[in-house]
């Protein structure tokens, strides 16, 4: 009996898809692409222009498109099984399309386009059909994630309340996409002052979507970076400890987590540690996030200076000078940056290392940054500088110039801080000394 021509044809296309697979695997994107070509030809002649193969095909070359960051050539394709889709008919098929492409216009920043064809797509469903519900929940589910990320948080609330709804007729109810939906839906009522009904649904959720059976993705890490800095700013640093450890092993266990937001969520996590007196984990932490921008951003990128504030913010208390030295000399320098024009926190980082110099009796050095910090000096006049140089005098045993940039601080922190301010206490305790 002769063998079915169908069925030979649909071998020797599975056979070009696997060579594809592995030539990806081995990062040798352009024998996959050639090889996909090849089966999308093969496909088209052998099995139809409208057939299941020749959408695999296509999305397999817009999945190897996006992964090179071609834009065009991705979207031709996925309008390609849009169409085809649209021409055998079938709702689900078709919001399946509308999905991968909204999910492609948001990628390369095109929100606009991207919202289109998620309501479109959630406008083909029809709520009283049974089969439409599958697609219907987790559109809404795409959208509210796509309006979260946006920071819509507002707008985000109705589709995810709607897509609940949805899930919760389901007859495998709650399922993971339920949970993804409470999870989400948490996030945005928290930042809708919602707050009780955030937690409450974040905390039934994330159980369940974080368990390690489950893969990463950017909604998970992102809802448990927002619940954890919730949870820290309520006080509640035990629970967020564990939130954080959550979110900490998903961006670890992730190769498409930024650098830049897993260095944000250390920082947060740090910050916490110092609350629960950890400070140690907290160094350890702050330490890690630098190294992961290290030959990913500027030196003057606002993650990269702000995690350093924090790492000089836990030496200086801990008398750890020569650290925070070097440190705040890595910040100074990063503000020559033609890019950087925040004179406020070049001020800052100018006094405060001035101030450690001053500590390490490195005299010369702490002068000449205290001066350059004075010259930019902001609302505050630059009291602080001005009392780091009566230091800096104080230390060296100049007595009358000591006195004389306490007497110019002193006036100036009461005016900005009021008199019983900290500062103010010290230096009226070190003229009183110096005056004896």
């Amino acid at each position: 009996m002769a063998a079915d021509p169908r069925e030979k044809h649909e071998k020797e296309f599975k056979i070009r898809l696997k060579a594809a697979q592995n030539y990806r695997k081995e990062d040798k994107e352009e024998l996959a692409r050639a090889e996909l070509i090849q089966a999308l030809a093969y496909a088209e002649k052998h099995l139809g222009t409208n057939s299941e193969e020749v959408i695999e095909a296509c999305l397999k070359l817009a999945s190897l498109h996006a992964s090179i960051q071609e834009p065009g050539e991705e979207l031709r394709l996925l309008q390609r099984v849009l169409h085809i889709r649209e021409a055998v008919g079938g709702v689900e098929g078709i919001v399946d399309s509308l999905q991968d492409l909204a999910f492609c216009h948001g990628s390369y920043g095109r929100t606009e386009e991207a919202e289109k064809l998620y309501r479109r797509a959630i406008g083909l469903c029809v709520e009283s059909v049974q089969a439409h519900h599958a697609p219907l929940r987790l559109t809404l589910l795409y959208l509210g994630d796509f309006l979260i990320e946006q920071d819509r948080f507002a707008e985000a609330v109705e589709p995810l309340e709607r897509g609940l709804r949805v899930c919760a007729r389901s007859t495998s109810y709650p399922s993971t996409c339920g949970s993804r939906t409470a999870c989400a839906l948490g996030v945005a009522l928290l930042r809708v002052d919602r707050t009780e009904e955030g937690e409450a649904l974040l905390d039934q959720a994330l159980p369940l979507v974080s368990h390690r059976s489950q893969p990463s993705s950017t909604p998970l890490r992102r809802a448990l970076h927002i619940y954890a800095n919730h949870l820290q700013r309520t006080d509640r640093f035990a629970k967020a400890d564990l939130i954080y450890g959550e979110a900490l092993y998903h961006f670890g266990n992730s190769n498409r987590a930024h650098p830049v937001n897993h260095a944000h969520l250390l920082q947060a996590a740090a910050s916490n540690d110092v609350r629960l007196d950890r400070k140690d984990r907290a160094e350890r932490r702050l330490q890690l996030g630098l190294r992961l921008l290290r030959d990913k951003v500027e030196p003057h990128h606002v993650r990269v200076l702000s995690l350093q504030q924090d790492l000089s913010n836990l030496f200086i208390p801990a008398l750890r000078y020569a650290d925070a030295e070097a440190i705040l000399t890595e910040m100074v320098q990063a503000t020559a940056h033609a890019d950087f024009t925040d004179l406020r926190a070049r001020e800052r980082y100018l006094n405060n290392l001035g101030f450690v110099q001053v500590h390490l009796e490195e005299f010369p050095k702490a002068e000449a940054n205290l001066r350059r910090a004075l010259v930019t000096a902001g609302d505050d006049h630059g009291c602080y500088i001005i009392k780091n140089l009566g230091l800096m005098y104080q230390k060296m045993g100049y007595t009358t110039e000591a006195i004389r940039e306490y007497e110019k601080a002193l006036p100036l922190f009461v005016k900005e801080f009021g008199e019983a301010h900290t500062v103010a206490a010290f230096i009226r305790d070190a003229l009183k000394e110096l005056k004896a």
